[in-house]
Formats: C-alpha cells, sequence, structure tokens
C-alpha cells in the first residue's frame, strides 16, 4: 500500500475518534447537570448522604466532612411530612417511633423523726462527798439512807433542778447521774449545774469525764402483727410475759415494739444511732403491717 493512502487512513480515523470522544464528553456532562439539578431539590440529610459519597469516591485519602450548600439546599423537616410531600417525585420520610419503656419512679423513705424522751449521763465530781452535809444546806433534795430499795440500803442523794428539768443522783464517790433530759446539750448543761451547786457548798468539785450512757426514744409507726414478725430473725416475743416484742439485730441498741407500732429504743449513745436505728427496724415492720379487718387485727 502506498504511504500515502496509509497516512490518509490514519488521519480520518483519529479525526472520527476525536468526534467520537468530544460526544461522549458533552453527553457526559449533560448528565451531570441533569443529576446535580435532581440531587439539589433532595432533602437535607440525603444530599448530604450523597456529597458525602462522591467525596469519599473521588477523593478516599482525604477526610472531609461535606457540608450542604446553603443557596440552594432547603430547609426541610424530616419530622414534617407535609414538607417533604412537597418534594416533586418525592415520597415523604417518616421516622422510626420506637415505643418508650416505663420507668418505675423510687420511691425513697421518708425522713423519720424519732422523740427523744430521756438521756442519761454520767459525770465525775473529782471528790469524795457528805450527802448530809448537802442534804442540810441545799435546795431540792432528797437523802433517805435507811429507806431500803431491793432490800439494800441505797446511800445517794435526789438533787433536781427546773431549768432544763432534770434529776441526779449523787454518790458519796462524787459520781453523779443525771436523767429526765430531752437532749445530749441539755443533759451537758445539768450536770454542770449540780456540779456547780455542789462546788457553792464548799467542795473542791470539778467537772470531768462526762459521757452519755444511754438514750431513750420514741416512734409512732403502723400497727403491727407480733405474731408474724416473731418468726423474723433477732426477734423475740412472749406474750405471756410481756406484751410487746424486742428486736436485736442492731448492735447496742434494743428495739420494743408494741402491737399498735410503737418503737422504743434504748441503749444508743448518740441522736446519730438512733436515727439509724429506726432506718433499720421500719422496713423490717412494714413486711408485717396488720391491716384493718384482717385475720390479724385485734
Amino acid at each position: 500500500m502506498d504511504e500515502s493512502a496509509l497516512e490518509r487512513y490514519f488521519d480520518k480515523f483519529i479525526a472520527n475518534d476525536s468526534s467520537k470522544t468530544e460526544e461522549e464528553e458533552k453527553e457526559k456532562e449533560e448528565e451531570d447537570d441533569d443529576n446535580e439539578e435532581f440531587f439539589r431539590l433532595l432533602p437535607d440529610e440525603l444530599l448530604t448522604l450523597h456529597k458525602d459519597d462522591t467525596a469519599t469516591t473521588t477523593t478516599p485519602m482525604l477526610n472531609k466532612t461535606v457540608l450542604p450548600d446553603s443557596s440552594t439546599s432547603q430547609n426541610y423537616s424530616s419530622q414534617n411530612p407535609t414538607e417533604a410531600a412537597k418534594l416533586p417525585g418525592q415520597s415523604p420520610k417518616l421516622e422510626l417511633v420506637h415505643p418508650m419503656i416505663p420507668v418505675t419512679p423510687v420511691t425513697k423513705q421518708p425522713k423519720l423523726t424519732p422523740h427523744i424522751v430521756n438521756v442519761i449521763s454520767t459525770v465525775k465530781l473529782g471528790c469524795r462527798l457528805d450527802l448530809s452535809f448537802i442534804a442540810r444546806n441545799a435546795w431540792n433534795v432528797e437523802f433517805n439512807p435507811k429507806v431500803p430499795i431491793l432490800f439494800q440500803k441505797f446511800k445517794a442523794l435526789f438533787m433536781r433542778i427546773r431549768e432544763p428539768q432534770s434529776t441526779a443522783v449523787i454518790y458519796e464517790s462524787g459520781i453523779v447521774v443525771c436523767t429526765g433530759t430531752k437532749s445530749e446539750e441539755q443533759s451537758r448543761l445539768a450536770a454542770r449545774k449540780f456540779a456547780r451547786k455542789v462546788q457553792k457548798l464548799g467542795f473542791p468539785a470539778r467537772f470531768l469525764n462526762f459521757r452519755i450512757q444511754n438514750m431513750v426514744a420514741s416512734y409512732k409507726s403502723l400497727p403491727i402483727s407480733l405474731e408474724q414478725m416473731a418468726s423474723h430473725e433477732h426477734c423475740s416475743y412472749e406474750p405471756e410475759l410481756f406484751q410487746a416484742l424486742f428486736y436485736s439485730g442492731i448492735p447496742g441498741v434494743v428495739v420494743t415494739i408494741t402491737t399498735k407500732g410503737k418503737i422504743v429504743l434504748t441503749g444508743a449513745k448518740s441522736r446519730a444511732e438512733i436515727e439509724e436505728a429506726l432506718d433499720t427496724i421500719y422496713p423490717i415492720m412494714c413486711r408485717f403491717r396488720r391491716h384493718r379487718g384482717g385475720r390479724n387485727s385485734d
């Protein structure tokens, strides 16, 4: 074949191929324009997903977040079906509604406030006392050394004050037992007043080793079936001997429970111990509550 004819053949082939590629590029650009115009009409959620896919396919090595175009995007809420229905050729997007699990409210135990009935405290005066001399020279004093108590002579002197209302048992050894007050502060104040009275009579009395020995408190609760509660551990109930139940499950504190639900706590050394013991025994008593008209009603 002639070389000139061969060159004309290749020139014609290249011209046809370039025209085809130009036509294909034009068609591709028209398709991209149509796709872009279509995706602009999508909601913000789908438009963001579409741009994320195109960004990851075109530039897989770049970690970029594609934001929707604010100039062309429209604020369509996926939770508003009426706005989504306005889109041409698009069905409204509805979110799945998950059923809510009912939450049981946590009932807290009410704050229990016990009533302090009596506080017993002791104090040492640090000297020996002449009880007969105190009985002759002090007011509101009672001293009967010859009167037997429990078949024994009780050599102690009783002294009383009005504010705070309390009674002191004073021994020859200088030990004073203070009773009748309603709080720890009142008990300390009363013990100081008794020590001051003895000091004014000429004795070298001091205020040493003051201690709370016992606190008695009460609380009114619900009627309780003592017969059923007697089966619980740490409970002792002997109706032939005493019409009350004793609970000894709290270290250092003895709880006495009556049928009407009255609680008496003894043996505690502070108000915090009484409140802790009451918070412990109250839920146990609620389990054995006596209902009206029931079999266990009295």
